[in-house]
């Protein structure tokens, strides 16, 4: 190459080759940088003709940018020796200035092909994206059959180190949703109460039916052998328009009786009947399902029966406690009140100085909830549970906890049970501190 104009062709092909590395250096980053959802759907608009899984393309179009990559890098690299050899020959040894050509290269490849792209593709990654997208699947069409063996190497050498294969592999991800959902409402682009029933909706595909079930001691029964009279009263004072019924104990539930039901009978056989009929003869059918079902499949049987109650059974066959279609929808949306609820307790009651009078058994889903907080992940489903995994005895009435930040006074228990507790905020000092807990 001892032409001047060959040395000036030659040069201008390493400009337009570094060129070509900052061009598929920033495909990589916006490739993998890019919205996930966005990329799904490029990735569907210009891949019509096959019918193909999104991670097997995006590993594809991947796979198209680190072949081209290194090829115009390596072929960069064999030209600016040749370049640099041929004009200092007489001067440099040409291992010298294989060195030095290596050296400069390296220094420009870095800055001009690698560097300042992948930064720009970071803050314009869609536009980067949406401008090589078809380029690059054309790219992956000519290089199918070299992509093809690639993919199986890597491939091999995944299932030898124990990694997941792309089609066992999810593309979007529950983790990955939830992570959008928190962003969102860092940046205020989501308020706190769609981002909790967003989360919450979706975090039901493995919350158990036991995290929201009404547990067994708080269950309101009645005997089959009792009368329309004396559930009638309960249905008054308790305001429950489904009441459970048992036989003997209320490990053996045998029906449940609906408010509706007693209301129409009574209405159509006249008031005097009340002492007359027994229970069991309006009762429905239980449904009963085990305490690790999921909420999801727990709300697909309700839809699907339409029923709206279900008596949660442990692993013995016992009862466990049981479960409503508004338990569900609290789980997502906060407390309902209805017309029967206007003035009551819901479990938590703010004091003047900012803490909390709670009921020990509400659930710790409700509380994080209503007061902002949130506690250790563990096996306990109420507060009285989480004090008593902490603590692992019964507290007496007057004692004082304090766990994870926050001072816990029990103000009513029994030999066997914590009822009301007490919260306050324990401040960085130590101290107890006044206000909102958040």
């Amino acid at each position: 190459m001892e032409d001047p104009l060959s040395y000036f062709w030659a040069f201008i092909f390493l400009i337009f080759l570094l060129y070509l590395s900052a061009v598929f250096s920033s495909s990589e980053t916006a490739l993998t940088s890019v919205s996930r959802v966005k990329l799904k759907e490029a990735l569907k608009k210009g891949n019509k003709e096959e019918e193909e899984n999104e991670l097997h393309l995006f590993n594809k179009l991947l796979t198209v940018i680190l072949i081209m990559n290194n090829l115009v890098n390596i072929l960069a690299s064999s030209v600016a020796t040749l370049i640099v050899v041929g004009l200092f020959r007489e001067f440099i040894p040409e291992s010298v200035s294989a060195l030095i050509t290596t050296l400069i290269l390296t220094f420009f490849i870095l800055i001009f092909g690698e560097i300042t792209p992948k930064i720009y593709a970071r803050q314009n990654n869609e536009k980067v994206f949406n401008k090589m997208i078809g380029i690059l699947i054309f790219l992956s069409k000519i290089l199918s059959p070299f992509i093809k063996i690639l993919v199986s190497i890597s491939n091999f050498i995944i299932r030898l180190i124990g990694g997941k294969l792309v089609n066992e592999a999810p593309f979007i991800t529950t983790e990955d949703i939830l992570m959008y959902v928190e962003a969102g409402r860092e940046e205020g682009i989501i308020k706190h109460e769609e981002s909790f029933m967003l989360k919450r909706t979706l975090e039901m595909e493995v919350s158990l039916v036991k995290e929201i079930m009404i547990p067994r001691v708080d269950i309101v029964a009645i005997d089959e052998s009792e009368t329309l009279k004396e559930i009638m009263e309960i249905i008054k004072e308790e305001e429950y328009s489904r009441i459970p019924v048992y036989k003997d104990t209320i490990d053996n539930i045998v029906g449940i009786c609906y408010a509706k039901d007693v209301l129409v009978f009574i209405s159509e056989r006249g008031t005097e009947i009340k002492d007359k009929v027994k229970v069991k003869e309006l009762m429905r059918e239980p449904l009963f399902i085990p305490e690790t079902m999921k909420v999801s499949e727990l709300l697909k049987i309700f839809k699907e029966q339409k029923v709206h109650i279900a008596i949660v059974v442990d692993e013995y066959g016992g009862t466990a406690g049981l479960v409503t279609m508004e338990d569900i929808l609290e789980e997502i949306f906060g407390e309902i009140m209805d017309e029967y609820d206007q003035n009551e307790n819901v479990g938590i009651k703010r004091l003047e100085d900012g803490a909390y009078i709670v009921d020990a058994t509400i659930p710790i889903n409700d509380l994080e909830r209503e007061l902002n907080i949130e506690f250790p992940e563990s096996d306990y489903e109420t507060l009285a549970g989480y004090i008593l995994e902490n603590l692992q005895r019964i507290p007496k009435v007057g004692e004082k906890i304090k766990i994870d930040g926050f001072i816990f006074k029990i103000v009513a228990a029994s030999k066997n049970r914590i009822e009301k507790v007490l919260i306050k905020v324990v401040t960085k000092d130590g101290k107890e501190e006044n206000g909102r807990i958040n």
